[in-house]
């Protein structure tokens, strides 16, 4: 049996960075509790630790935010700078493990919507998009499914997108056959 050891980021210059490198990645703000929900993730973060570089992170590397009434934290030049040039700093097993979660929390609070399916997509450094797609059940109004695909561009991103948004219970249908 394969063991692969918890790798975990303790420094809060570290988690900073790594803060600025989501935000960055998914291309848009992200509220505390969001933060803290996708960097607790396998305890990769320690939530004081956490919410102490969330506490430091805004004097130069991001800014506070009121969106739809809800605080969020937004990178400042110098927080997408950070992102771009600072974020190999963070093992990459992490980062891609971090940006996976943040794609499904960012999907799953976007549910907030009438519509029974949910698709958000975020870029990625190279070009291409991972591809958040929620599906809820239309009398619970429980989600059905989750899962990510990957674009090779933010042209197919939005494809896709534009694609299950047109009929959603249709592709509901399509997937909930498929597994049975």
């Amino acid at each position: 049996m394969d063991f692969e050891p918890r790798i975990r980021i303790d420094k809060v210059e570290d988690i900073r960075i790594l803060i600025c490198h989501l935000i960055y990645a998914l291309g848009c703000p992200l509220s505390k509790d969001q933060i803290i929900e996708i960097t607790s993730l396998e305890d990769a973060v320690n939530y004081f630790d956490v919410t102490a570089a969330l506490d430091t992170v805004t004097e130069k590397l991001c800014t506070v935010e009121e969106l739809n009434g809800m605080p969020v934290y937004s990178n400042t030049e110098l927080g997408i700078r950070a992102a771009k040039e600072l974020s190999d700093i963070i093992p990459l097993s992490i980062r891609e493990k971090m940006f996976a979660e943040a794609v499904r929390v960012y999907t799953r609070d976007a549910e907030k919507n009438k519509s029974p399916i949910v698709v958000r997509y975020a870029l990625n450094v190279d070009g291409s998009c991972t591809v958040g797609v929620s599906a809820k059940d239309k009398e619970s109004g429980k989600q059905l499914f989750f899962f990510n695909l990957n674009a090779e561009s933010q042209e197919e991103a939005e494809k896709i997108k534009h694609k299950l948004s047109e009929n959603p219970n249709a592709f509901i249908e399509y997937v909930e056959k498929y597994f049975k």
